[in-house]
């Protein structure tokens, strides 16, 4: 499932809260659980990406560390 912007997922949130005076309980039992599974998707998926991306930074940080011969010089003045 493709991911939902935040002016898309409330447009859908809007749309369903407008219409929950026309909807029975067990409609808007179902609206709820729709409204979860897009935002609790969408929610997932930001998580994952920033994992990755910290990921990727203590690998690049880990990579340079093991390249460096050690300390070239300290120059205190």
């Amino acid at each position: 499932m493709k991911t939902f912007t935040r002016k898309e997922y409330n447009l859908v949130h809007n749309a369903l809260q407008k219409y929950e005076l026309y909807m029975s309980d067990e409609e808007k039992r179902t609206s709820q659980i729709i409204q979860d599974k897009l935002y609790y998707f969408n929610a997932d998926k930001i998580v994952d990406s920033e994992d990755d991306v910290f990921d990727e930074i203590v690998a690049d940080a880990e990579e340079a560390l093991a390249n460096e011969s050690g300390i070239k010089s300290l120059n205190f003045r």
